[in-house]
């Protein structure tokens, strides 16, 4: 269905469901391996221009939040829009820590952040300009590339 053309729009733990069904993961592009406590983020932009990121701060700080560590992604088949730059719960550990990408599944659309996880995140308008800009473009109302960066 969504290679046909259709979107899908997968947030916190859409990542942390079906584990052992592989077409699922393929099409989402990452899995939840682990989380540590709830903490402070600073996220980095990682595509100014996508609508899930345009208009919104860069670094976009959050009060606090459940940081999704992820596995099984691949860089090279996503386009990053936000991401830390060091481990969410040990700041020595630097790295690519994926928070929210695009891809294209077939003919079809897919937007996924981890973000989500407390009430106010979803109640803050940064994070609520965050999903529709993700949801629009999923749906093919704004522009914006899933074209990943690094190849």
């Amino acid at each position: 269905w969504i290679e046909e053309g259709h979107a899908f729009i997968g947030m916190h733990s859409a990542s942390d469901t079906f584990h052992k069904f592989t077409p699922y993961l393929e099409m989402l592009g990452g899995e939840f391996e682990t989380h540590g406590a709830q903490v402070p983020a600073g996220l980095i932009k990682m595509d100014k221009d996508h609508p899930a990121t345009k208009g919104l701060p860069d670094p976009w700080n959050i009060k606090m939040e459940e940081m999704y560590l992820i596995k099984s992604y691949d860089r090279k088949k996503v386009r990053d829009l936000w991401a830390l730059k060091h481990h969410p719960n040990d700041k020595a550990k630097e790295g690519h820590y994926p928070v929210s990408w695009v891809k294209t599944a077939g003919k079809g659309k897919v937007f996924y952040t981890s973000l989500g996880h407390r009430e106010d995140v979803w109640e803050h308008p940064e994070y609520q300009k965050h999903i529709l800009g993700g949801i629009k473009w999923a749906l093919g109302l704004e522009q914006g590339s899933a074209e990943p960066q690094e190849k």
